[in-house]
């Protein structure tokens, strides 16, 4: 570290960010951590500073630790935006009690109760769960979740319609549902894929007890495998399991999960074992949207941006200031995901699932039969590396007939979901008609 900024740094140690203590980063505020060790960097390539100085400079005029600095700029480089927004409070190891399977019962409880003409609140949610799933979760809980899910609580003119999901989601949903019946149509195997974990110590929860009886297992759920795989609709498929210890404790699987080590998997796994002509189907994780060019427009200069729309080929004019250059990059670039682009490459195709909607993936119902039987085979004693050996015996013990089944079980719920989205539009043409009239 520099004399100079080594005795800035050491007469303004007592000196606080004027930022409050324990409040979480704004998207926006992180763009600035950035651009402030953008600055820093070209500092140091002029005057051949130490590199880690570039890390204590931007954290000393941030205002931030050295960890969030490098935490900010890992993740940029991974998929080439900042972290999102964290929530404030320890909300990320207390995941919501409700579990997602929840998910598709609530959905239906609330478009049945519209086609009736009942409204549907979330007392009456909360009635569900404790009769589906023996939860009683608080209200406030159960709204999270529904917001989560893409519902929100609100009046509809002319009539009320309680709980009513974001019309964003709809569209999503439906314009989804098109593209795989079109798929399906012009002969295209769909074939999903997904991730998830499984804890050393995750086990079978019933048993019979006699009075004061109980299970000795070990405390806390210990280390995890993270795994990733893909399913047609008659197997999974050959040589594509990947699974790896997550190194990560905090957070869901999807933090141990980054664009390199899905990107490679795609590649050198999934591509080498696809049938000919398949449709892919994936969520919108982070690490799966990630575009061939990872560019910030806004964190360009003038004359970077310029050089970009040259090099594209793109018109642009020397008056042009730079928020009407940033317009013409933004309009221009290209954000179709690298793996999509990989993909066609070989003759397949991609869809991406709506928001929200796991349901609609039939690999997550394997996953819960998968690791149910890994839950009955736990032992007091088995090894960390017993249980991935369980684990992949029993997907080798998948059948087809489960394949069918669950693939069967998601064609229905689409259909389900074709017919409400077409009722729910038609509905709202009727309401739309009938304000008119009476105005």
């Amino acid at each position: 570290m520099s004399e100079a900024f080594q005795g800035a740094v050491t007469n303004n140690q007592s000196c606080k960010s004027f930022r409050p203590n324990g409040k979480p980063l704004t998207t926006g505020e992180k763009w600035i951590i950035l651009n402030i060790y953008q600055r820093c960097r070209e500092e140091h390539e002029q005057r051949r500073l130490p590199l880690s100085e570039v890390y204590e400079r931007s954290a000393y005029y941030a205002g931030v630790s050295r960890k969030v600095v490098v935490e900010i700029i890992a993740h940029f480089r991974q998929t080439g935006t900042v972290p999102p927004a964290a929530k404030a409070g320890n909300q990320i190891n207390h995941q919501t009690s409700i579990p997602p399977k929840a998910s598709s019962h609530i959905r239906q409880l609330i478009f049945n109760s519209h086609r009736e003409g009942t409204i549907c609140e979330a007392k009456h949610v909360g009635d569900l769960l404790e009769k589906e799933f023996n939860l009683r979760p608080h209200l406030a809980t159960i709204k999270r979740h529904l917001n989560r899910l893409g519902f929100e609580y609100k009046r509809n003119k002319p009539k009320t319609r309680s709980l009513r999901e974001k019309d964003y989601v709809r569209q999503q949903r439906h314009t989804y549902l098109h593209q795989i019946r079109q798929m399906r149509r012009s002969g295209h195997e769909i074939i999903y894929l997904d991730e998830s974990f499984l804890h050393h110590h995750h086990g079978q929860q019933f048993s019979w007890f006699d009075e004061g009886d109980f299970l000795e297992r070990p405390s806390g759920k210990g280390k995890r495998w993270c795994f990733i795989h893909a399913i047609s609709q008659k197997e999974l498929l050959e040589n594509c399991l990947l699974a790896f210890e997550g190194k990560k404790s905090t957070g869901d699987y999807h933090g141990s999960f980054n664009f390199e080590v899905f990107y490679e998997w795609f590649q050198e796994q999934l591509m080498l074992n696809l049938p000919e002509k398949s449709c892919i189907v994936m969520d919108r994780a982070t690490y799966h949207m990630v575009p061939e060019e990872r560019i910030i427009p806004t964190q360009m200069r003038k004359l970077e941006i310029q050089e970009w729309l040259t090099e594209h080929n793109i018109f642009w004019e020397e008056h042009w200031l730079k928020p009407k250059l940033v317009d013409a990059l933004e309009q221009r670039i290209d954000r179709t995901p690298l793996v999509q682009k990989e993909a066609q490459k070989y003759g397949h195709q991609l869809l991406i699932l709506p928001v929200h909607h796991p349901e609609l993936n039939p690999i997550e119902l394997i996953w819960a039969l998968v690791k149910n039987k890994c839950a009955k085979k736990l032992r007091n004693g088995m090894s960390f590396k017993d249980v991935l050996a369980n684990l992949k015996e029993e997907f080798g013990n998948i059948s087809e007939g489960n394949c069918q089944n669950v693939y069967e079980h998601v064609k229905k719920q689409e259909e389900e979901f074709w017919e409400i989205d077409l009722e729910l539009d038609y509905s709202d043409e009727i309401e739309a008609t009938n304000s008119e009239i009476m105005c």
